[in-house]
Order: structure tokens, then sequence, then C-alpha cells
């Protein structure tokens, strides 16, 4: 990614003038990344688009500021929603008050040195206070997204549990508290997070994360959620991108027959298999149906039904 290059450069290193720049942004040979700062279009995604406006603000900004939120999360390559990323979070221990711009989110609050690292040269929040500060500004979902996502990017249960210690009496430190307490680093993905917050709340047994398939003694596959007393496995990637899961040299229909097999040796191994995927994750209801249906189904249970009737 090409860092941004400030107004005053441009017009004295390539020897534009304003009115030359505003024709390059018109005619796409630049674009404009905030104000006093452009970049060549690079069809770059959301969280780079961020990231490089936070390389534009962050010579701006007064020394004690350091990245927070949002744009701590995007450093850490933490999931993040788009919707978050318009503009740069910073937080500063400064007494006053915050403000929100077409450009900077400034947040003043308390703000300890244990709580700052050094990512690419910039101070940014540690994973631990990033994960709390999202925790206690989102929904329980996105709460336990970046709880799981920071334990498995290298981060510490017990300093995320201190981490929210040190919030008590912030707003949303219980929420907080919450996602702190029921995160795992196994969680392979966002989507897994939802999903093992859904199955506890609509009352299923907790399962087995990264549950291990075994047949004739071999681990034959890993699955997102097990159940090994009632014979089911869960996977939360709903319809199989085929396309994402070719290897090298492989075709779409090698995929869909090494997918096949894979699921054959689940089977094989007395085991049933649901699956299910965002939509399904977000509504309860219908991630009950989803499990409770293959629950009926799992050969165990319905041998045990054989037996018992």
């Amino acid at each position: 990614m090409e860092q941004p290059r400030l107004t005053r450069e441009l017009l004295e290193n390539e020897q534009l003038s304003i009115h030359d720049l505003l024709r390059a942004c018109r005619e796409g040979q630049w674009e404009r990344v905030r104000r006093g700062a452009y970049a060549r279009p690079e069809g770059l995604d959301d969280r780079a688009r961020h990231l490089r406006l936070v390389a534009a603000t962050v010579p701006l900004l007064a020394p004690e500021s350091v990245l927070s939120h949002a744009s701590a999360a995007a450093l850490h390559g933490l999931p993040i929603r788009r919707d978050l990323l318009d503009r740069v979070w910073v937080t500063r221990a400064d007494g006053g008050h915050g403000r929100h711009g077409p450009v900077l989110h400034l947040r003043l609050c308390r703000l300890e040195e244990d709580e700052i690292v050094n990512v690419g040269g910039v101070r940014v929040t540690s994973l631990e206070r990033t994960a709390i500060d999202m925790a206690r500004l989102l929904s329980p979902e996105w709460g336990l997204i970046f709880c799981d996502a920071a334990l498995v990017a290298g981060a510490n249960k017990e300093r995320l549990l201190g981490q929210v210690d040190r919030a008590r009496g912030w707003p949303g430190a219980r929420k907080a508290l919450c996602a702190a307490e029921f995160s795992d680093g196994r969680s392979g993905s966002p989507l897994e997070s939802v999903s093992r917050l859904q199955l506890q709340r609509v009352g299923f047994p907790t399962p087995v994360l990264q549950f291990e398939v075994v047949l004739n003694g071999v681990v034959v596959a890993t699955t997102d959620f097990g159940w090994e007393d009632e014979g089911l496995v869960g996977e939360c990637d709903g319809k199989v991108k085929y396309d994402e899961l070719l290897r090298p040299g492989e075709t779409a229909a090698d995929a869909v027959m090494r997918e096949k097999r894979r699921e054959e040796r689940i089977r094989g191994a007395d085991l049933w298999i649901v699956r299910w995927g965002w939509s399904e994750a977000w509504n309860p209801p219908e991630l009950r149906r989803i499990v409770q249906t293959g629950f009926a189904l799992a050969p165990r249970n319905r041998s045990r039904a054989g037996r018992s009737a």
C-alpha cells in the first residue's frame, strides 16, 4: 500500500498546481485520503483504506495520542465492522471532552502505560485494552468476537479479565466482563464466536471446540463444534464456497469431491453433521431448530431411541 502524500509535497515534488491536482483526482489519477493528503488509487479493501487514513492522520495528532478502538483493531489484525472504519479512533488521557468529527473520533479517558504497545512505529492500545474497549462499546455478540479474536492473536486471558476490572464502573463494563469470561482462544472465526454464544443462549449442552473426529484410531477431520455423547458435530460455514477451498492445482470439482469424502469420514465415525451460516447464527430460534434436528438425526440418539422403544 502506497503511503499518502501531503498536498504540499505533491505541489512541490510533482510540480502540480492545486488545479492540476483537483483535475487529476477527477480523472482518477489521484484520490483524496483526507484533507491535505492524497494517494494513487489502489483498489484497497475497507481495512486497507482505513490503515491508509490512519497513516495520513497520525502525523497530525498530538504526541500523547494513542490509536484505539476500531483503528487499534485494524492495526492488530482483529475482525472489524465496516461501519466503524470511516474515522480514525484515538484515545488520550487528557481531561476535558472527546469529539467526533468527519475524520477523527477522539475519546478522553484513563490510559495506563502498560495498555499501550507499538505497532509499526505507532502507539496503539494493547490487544487486551482494545478488545475490552470494543466489548464495552458494541453488542454482546461483537464483544465476544473481539475477545475471542484477541486471544487468538496472542492476548492473555488473565490480562483480559484484569482489563475489565480496571474498567469497573465505566459504561458497558458489565457487557465486557461477560464477553471476557466466555472468551475462548480456540474460536476459529467471528461466526464461530457468535454461534457459541447463541448455542449457550438457547440452552444446548456446551460443545467441544475444534472437535477432532477419530475413525479407526486416526483423526480424520476437525469440526467447529462437537457433542460426542450425542453423536453430533456442527460447522458454521453455511454453504461451502468450494472456490475458496481450492488447493494449488485443484479444480472446483476436486474441492467438492474432497469435501464430500471428508463428510463421509465424519459419518463413518458414527457422527451426524449440521451446518449453518451468518443469518442462522444471528437468529437463535432458527439455530435452535437446525441443531435440535441434528440431535434427533444423530445415529447414536436414534439407536438409543430404538433400544428404549
